[in-house]
Parts: C-alpha cells; structure tokens; sequence
C-alpha cells in the first residue's frame, strides 16, 4: 500500500532522526530487485532524540529496483541512483544503528548541507499550497529521484 500525504507528513514531522549520511557501498548487489541494507556514517545531523550524532553508523532497509520492477509498497530507489549515490538525506526511526525508514522520506543529495534538502516545513507548505489538487506522487518523484 502506497503512504498518502497526510502519512508521509506524520512521518516528517514524528520521526526521531533526520540526518544526512555518507552511503557505504562494501558490497556489490547481485539481488535486484530486493530490500537491500542500506548504511552509512551520518554527516548532518538535523534532528534526534540524543541516540545518533555526527559520526556514528546506522543502517535501514531500502527496495533497490531497475526501471519496471517498481513496488506497490515500500519505499524505493533505482539501481542506478543508489550506485551513483553518495550521499542521502532520510528520516528515520528505530534504535541506532538499526533503523528504518520513516515513510517514504528519502532522497539523494549531491553533498552535505547545513540545510535540509527535504525539511519538514516544505512538504506542509506544498501541502497547504497544493489546494484540492494534490498530486502527492508527484512530489515525492521530485524528492526522490535526484
């Protein structure tokens, strides 16, 4: 089942942590499509509940797929984008350095910032903005496919 909006906002604005980390890739992915362990050192820092800071490794589970192989449910990236990745920006839950993902909250960022790429105040303001017509795919599309 796909999150609407009103989920995905939740998810924003009640998840513990929202980072930016350094992607580690240790190993090459031979299972495409899957649910693939995702990890990395955090390099920003932008909200947490004193269990993750600057530093530290964490890892979530992510579906990697190929164009056509798209989910009906969980979050996902493109094989592609992952291995051309570096960096991305998540919200998470759970408890460091086991974590999952927070809705669909993820995107691909070409270097830390000492902003958020995907703060929580623009996805209510897109929301509110959107009127009766909201078109919440593709919003997400813009956020994730960088």
């Amino acid at each position: 089942m796909v999150m609407g909006p009103g989920g995905r906002l939740r998810a924003r604005h009640e998840a513990p942590f929202h980072v930016q980390l350094e992607l580690e890739k240790t190993r090459v992915l031979e299972c495409v499509p899957g649910d693939m362990q995702v990890s990395g050192r955090a390099v920003r820092v932008f909200r947490t509940d004193g269990r993750l800071a600057v530093g530290d490794h964490l890892a979530f589970t992510l579906w990697i797929c190929r164009a056509g192989d798209e989910p009906t449910g969980p979050a996902y990236i493109y094989y592609d984008d992952f291995m051309g990745a570096s960096y991305m920006e998540v919200y998470l839950y759970g408890s460091p350095p086991d974590c999952q993902l927070a809705g669909y909250e993820l995107s691909v960022v070409d270097a830390p910032s000492d902003e958020p790429k995907l703060p929580p105040d623009e996805f209510d303001f897109w929301l509110k903005t959107a009127g009766g017509d909201i078109r919440w795919w593709q919003f997400w599309k813009r956020f994730s496919s960088h």
